[in-house]
């Protein structure tokens, strides 16, 4: 769990490092850290209420998981360890069904191009239940939507 705080600080620093830079004032830099150590806080007291939502797919992807499906939720985000290996920093991961149910076309997304390194940043993809999904090494048998975040 340690791990996963400190690969999430440095992504919270790499994503905020321009705003602080760009700071004219002590002020401004000392918000921006603020926000920084309220989501680590809020990051750290979900997992010590649920320490199962983390989980290390290193080995696999090179990614570290945060998974609230673990909680009950629809959501999983997944966390490069090394930001300069890929364009895929943060992954997340929604089960498709309930915007099924909502009468939305999840399926008219993009296709996802099923290998790690490949998505577009930004661009939701659209996983059917069944497919191997490269960041985790398995199937679901869910509908998952996918989108990567590259953190510049």
């Amino acid at each position: 769990m340690r791990t996963l705080i400190a690969v999430l600080f440095g992504l919270f620093v790499a994503a905020g490092a321009p705003q602080i830079a760009a700071a004219q004032t002590a002020a401004d830099a000392h918000k921006q850290a603020a926000i920084v150590a309220a989501e680590l806080g809020t990051i750290a007291r979900h997992l010590q209420a649920k320490p199962e939502m983390a989980l290390d797919f290193s080995k696999v992807s090179g990614e570290y998981c945060l998974n609230t499906w673990k909680a009950g939720g629809s959501h999983m985000t997944h966390f490069a360890i090394d930001l300069s290996a890929t364009q895929e920093d943060v992954i997340d991961f929604v089960i498709a069904d309930s915007l099924t149910q909502a009468g939305v076309d999840v399926a008219s997304l993009p296709r996802f191009p099923g290998g790690l390194g490949t998505m577009k940043p930004n661009t939701w993809y659209y996983l059917p239940a069944g497919e191997l999904e490269p960041h985790h090494g398995k199937s679901f048998p869910v509908p998952l939507l996918i989108r990567a975040s590259n953190i510049q």
